[in-house]
């Protein structure tokens, strides 16, 4: 039933579609519109579309055209500018230029310009020195600047404790873009050790960060010192890449280690001890 109500439907359309097109120009019997007029008003709406569109093409392409010449003209101009003004400065002129862009490329805050440093600077890191960092460590500090991690951890992986006794392990760290000094004394046999930072003008460098972090590190990481004072070290979780900022009066357990850093004497100082041997 349901094929002949189809078979049935489909002979309607093509009856309809036959009489549209019967040629019925000189058929003096019609009242209406004939077909032969209902299709000459549908070709040429078909054609004053058509023509419509192409035109609106037309001007759009034309209006980009126009855009992109006075963007190459005023792109060209002010290279010009930049490098007429570049190779007749002086010495003195010149530094003063380098200083102003220096200044762009760094940070002594967090700001959302930062975002758009990070996207657009090529990164040229080989190897994260986080993310894909080997360490003896549970805990660290990472200095923005120079990639370099600074144990936290009283034991190091693999080694016994009871080697440790009686010892005292220093360990000494600086970045001369930050002017930051990093300076950790351990004493594992009494379960206790200090890091001190001394900070210094607290710049860091995005054009470094790009050479040393990925980019998803980076991002994590000037996440983490959004709003905090210090903002060239974090403190690094190594087993889940996780970061912690430094501030006042704060706590944390990364594994085996309870870290409380607190601002004393105009440095930060942050107190290790291992959480197995307060139990």
């Amino acid at each position: 039933m349901e094929v002949l109500e189809i078979r049935g439907l489909w002979k309607k359309i093509r009856i309809k579609w036959d009489d549209f097109w019967i040629g019925d120009e000189h058929d003096d019997s019609k009242k209406n519109l004939s077909h032969s007029d209902k299709r000459s008003l549908l070709y040429g709406y078909f054609i004053i579309g058509t023509l419509t569109v192409a035109f609106v093409i037309f001007l759009i392409k034309m209006n980009d055209f126009r855009i992109n010449r006075r963007n190459d003209a005023a792109m060209e101009e002010l290279l010009n500018m930049v490098i007429s003004y570049v190779e007749s400065a002086t010495q003195d002129e010149y530094d003063e230029i380098a200083q102003t862009i220096r200044n762009d490329l760094v940070f002594r805050k967090y700001e959302k310009d930062i975002e758009k440093y990070i996207r657009y600077i090529p990164n040229t890191s080989e190897k994260c020195r986080a993310c894909k960092g080997s360490y003896p460590a549970q805990a660290v500090l990472i200095s923005l600047n120079t990639g370099e991690s600074y144990s936290l951890d009283l034991f190091e992986r693999g080694i016994d404790p009871e080697d440790y006794q009686g010892n005292t392990l220093l360990t000494f760290g600086y970045d001369e873009i930050s002017q930051t000094s990093i300076h950790i004394s351990k004493s594992p046999g009494e379960n206790k050790g200090l890091a001190e930072i001394e900070r210094g003008n607290g710049i860091v460098s995005i054009h470094r960060m790009k050479k040393l972090f990925c980019d998803d590190c980076i991002k994590a990481m000037l996440d983490t010192v959004e709003n905090q004072i210090i903002g060239e070290v974090v403190i690094c979780d190594t087993k889940t890449n996780t970061f912690y900022p430094l501030e006042d009066e704060s706590k944390a357990q990364i594994e085996d280690y309870a870290l409380e850093t607190e601002y004393k004497d105009g440095n930060y100082e942050i107190a290790v001890k291992s959480v197995n041997e307060t139990e």
